[in-house]
């Protein structure tokens, strides 16, 4: 069987991750013989970059989970001439594919383990208790108590945002991740949508195997009543830069 058909049936397995070798081999299967290097960047950014001599290739680590179809098109993005139309077409279809995967909820699958939270513990009770009352009220208690909660001072755009990941056909929530930015008084309101926005996606992952924001996604965040868009695009007060956010969010008064 042709090398290539072998990695594109490998990569039709659920949430398959490549490593970096991994990549290289199948790009290069694909007709990137000069590419000699790879990289996964957690940048949030760019979803990917390549050396001006064609042999160093950063891919933003959504793409590790690239199906075959993805795969090509980086591909031909390596090898095509940035005027041609296929080497378009190929920007068109990596961004579709970014934009499936790392939208402002960035609900992509995750390797590795996942980073410290910026909480203090006051904020992370609260944050828990808040997760705990909204899967009793909004979704009868149906999501697991122990999915990890984490709260992130590195995101800019984002409010939250959802990994997850299969394991021995169990599909599995790694974590729900929020901007710190949330626990800052007056956002409460912003923090309880961000919070249901994220448990609809825990709730799509984990009962119909779906993700993103599609059709499955859009009408369970219309039962809990969130928003059914992917990008918000409320304004919400922001801490100065570099500083830290020590604000304990007054939740109880909403919902």
């Amino acid at each position: 069987m042709p090398r290539k058909k072998v990695l594109d049936e490998q990569l039709s397995l659920p949430l398959a991750h490549l490593d970096e070798a991994g990549m290289l081999d199948a790009l290069r299967a694909r007709g990137a013989t000069r590419l000699q290097r790879v990289r996964f960047r957690r940048n949030r950014s760019r979803m990917i970059s390549l050396s001006a001599d064609h042999t160093s290739l950063n891919l933003q680590e959504c793409f590790r989970a690239a199906p075959g179809p993805v795969l090509d098109a980086i591909a031909e993005f390596v090898t095509a001439p940035s005027n041609n139309a296929a080497f378009r077409r190929a920007v068109m279809r990596m961004r579709r594919w970014w934009d499936g995967q790392e939208g402002d909820d960035e609900s992509t699958p995750r390797a590795g383990p996942v980073l410290p939270s910026c909480a203090t513990p006051e904020q992370a009770a609260v944050v828990a208790e808040l997760y705990a009352r909204l899967n009793r009220t909004h979704f009868n208690g149906s999501l697991p108590d122990d999915i990890p909660l984490r709260v992130s001072d590195r995101m800019s755009r984002r409010f939250g945002h959802i990994h997850y990941t299969k394991r021995g056909g169990t599909r599995a929530v790694l974590e729900i991740a929020l901007n710190v930015d949330l626990l800052l008084r007056g956002n409460e309101r912003h923090l309880e949508e961000t919070m249901l926005h994220e448990m609809a996606h825990a709730e799509a992952w984990l009962v119909h195997g779906h993700r993103g924001h599609g059709p499955i996604w859009r009408t369970i965040a219309r039962r809990v009543g969130c928003e059914p868009r992917a990008c918000s695009r409320v304004r919400i007060r922001r801490r100065p830069r570099g500083s830290r956010v020590t604000d304990i969010p007054l939740i109880a008064a909403h919902r």
